[in-house]
């Protein structure tokens, strides 16, 4: 009768593994079945397993293979398969440890290969359960009705900022804002902008860092209601739903101050930015880690003109490492400030680890943009083409000392909330490269051109198209010779990084991403299956700027 000896197994697709004459199919099949091995039977594994695994990801030896991406994938997984099934910590830590190592050293096929894997890490997230379609009948008032009602001594008239109406009470001190919805289904976000709202503030007290969450006003016993004739008067630019769907809500005076803003009394010194953009960096990961996950910080695209006709609409996913349109102006107004994390109808509970890499990593990738266009934000006159035809040159205005600082901080604040815990070793990841990649295409806008194809013309109506192409630079003149949707028309709508149809400028910055994101997942991973006792890191901790 056979007995299977799973040791011998074992060793001898170690020793495959280890073969420099093996070729591609038989290295695959040989790294395929010590996986299923690991899976069935975990206690087989020795550290030697590890060793070699790590040795063979590090050689990238078939990395010339059309399909080695699927060999190092499968290499990757089975390493992080050892983590999960590890019983006894010394193999884990090792498995853990060899994952980092190979983070550190690997390129492209590897590298991608081995964020995803560890990516896939499975973590306990559990976002809250809210109530976020609105019930009951919706009242109808007007202005005054609502200043009555709540006894508000308003100071000053009314301010439109975007499509919320702001005023100042309390000697200024506080903010009563009304947002409105912006189109038919945009009233069902605002709602849940208030739920979300009045969940947050039960938390916000119990967390070690600022954040001002604001405070959601019912009017007539609802939180949704519709307001007739809004002070003053809403441009018509401002496309708001026709039932003027609208929430109310308290806000501290600083809630509209953006952290890389410009002009007098709106920029903030380059330790107050820091302060700002670590704290949110923590937040973000608290919450995330609770289970609650802001969708869009910033908004970012791959190509927002054809978001109405494309299946994912226009949005970025970063691990394909497209182009990322119009990345300066996507950093004009985020959902990050002096008073914390903002605008709440992007809030999402969260329940499936699976996708939660690709959310830690659009977090990241956020908050290095702004961290980016705070240096362009100092002048923001000097941006696009100049008369010349040729790329304005804005590297100057960076400072790459303090870049690097930010990029550093960003991900450790970010790791610690999320991980609950400090980072522990080295960033496996060349910063001083990083931010000066990042100074050279963030600082140049080579990359000004988008092609406005037929189809997408033909999606808008005359009005549209003029003030599209106004808006881009065209003369009147040149508007009145060109035909609505008789030929693809090239737009000047940059700075995108990469170009139209095109990979991404800047491969680091998605490089770094997707190894900052997989740290973070390994880390709260690690947390989870090897609780460690004490206190949480607090936001900004152990980061100086010099």
């Amino acid at each position: 009768m056979y007995v299977r000896d799973l040791n011998r197994e074992r060793k001898t697709l170690e020793e495959n593994i280890k073969s420099d004459v093996l070729d591609f199919t038989r290295a695959y099949l040989s790294v395929a079945d010590l996986h299923s091995l690991v899976q069935t039977n975990p206690a087989v594994v020795r550290p030697e397993t590890i060793s070699v695994l790590q040795r063979f990801l590090e050689r990238e030896r078939h990395s010339s293979q059309t399909q080695a991406f699927f060999l190092y994938s499968e290499a990757a997984v089975t390493l992080t398969a050892i983590l999960v099934k590890a019983s006894r910590k010394p193999l884990a830590v090792k498995a853990l440890s060899a994952l980092r190592d190979i983070l550190r050293i690997s390129t492209q096929s590897v590298h991608r290969a081995v964020t995803e894997a560890v990516g896939c890490l499975p973590v306990s997230v559990h976002g809250p359960e809210i109530v976020e379609e609105p019930t009951g009948n919706t009242p109808c008032v007007e202005w005054q009705d609502v200043v009555r009602e709540h006894g508000l001594a308003i100071c000053g008239v009314p301010a439109l900022f975007g499509r919320s109406l702001v005023a100042a009470v309390d000697q200024e001190s506080t903010l009563f804002v009304v947002k409105l919805a912006c189109d038919e289904n945009a009233f069902r976000a605002i709602y849940k902008e208030a739920v979300w709202m009045d969940y947050l503030r039960t938390l916000a007290g119990s967390l070690p860092a600022r954040f001002d969450i604001p405070a959601p006003v019912r009017i007539n016993g609802s939180y949704l209601f519709r307001l007739m004739n809004p002070p003053p008067p809403v441009p018509e630019y401002v496309k708001l739903n026709r039932g003027c769907y609208g929430i109310a809500y308290f806000a501290d005076r600083d809630y509209f101050f953006y952290p890389n803003g410009n002009g007098a009394g709106k920029r903030l010194a380059p330790e107050a930015f820091a302060e700002v953009m670590f704290r949110n960096a923590w937040l973000l990961g608290k919450l995330t880690s609770s289970g609650i996950v802001h969708s869009a910080p910033i908004p970012l695209f791959h190509n927002r003109l054809q978001r109405n006709r494309r299946g994912d609409n226009g949005i970025y996913e970063w691990e394909r490492a497209g182009r990322l349109d119009r990345w300066l102006d996507s950093c004009r107004y985020p959902n990050i400030g002096v008073t914390g994390i903002r605008d709440f109808e992007h809030l999402v509970a969260f329940r499936n680890s699976r996708n939660l890499y690709r959310q830690v990593g659009t977090h990241l990738l956020s908050l290095l943009l702004v961290a980016g266009s705070y240096f362009r934000n100092r002048d923001p006159q000097r941006v696009g083409l100049d008369r010349h035809g040729l790329p304005i040159d804005a590297r100057d205005l960076f400072d790459e000392p303090l870049f690097r600082k930010l990029i550093e901080g960003i991900f450790l604040n970010y790791y610690g909330g999320f991980c609950e815990r400090k980072f522990a070793g080295q960033i496996p990841f060349d910063l001083e490269k990083l931010a000066s990649r990042m100074i050279e295409e963030m600082g140049v806008d080579r990359y000004m051109e988008e092609v406005l194809r037929v189809v997408d013309q033909k999606e808008m109506t005359h009005k549209e198209f003029r003030s599209f192409l106004k808006n881009t630079g065209y003369t009147e003149d040149q508007i009145r010779d060109i035909k609505k949707g008789a030929r693809d028309i090239t737009v000047y709508t940059g700075p995108h990084l990469g170009g139209f149809n095109q990979s991404i400028s800047l491969p680091e910055l998605i490089e770094f991403v997707g190894t900052a994101s997989a740290l973070c997942i390994a880390g709260r991973y690690w947390s989870e299956k090897f609780p460690m006792l004490g206190q949480s890191p607090k936001p900004a901790q152990d980061i100086q700027l010099d």
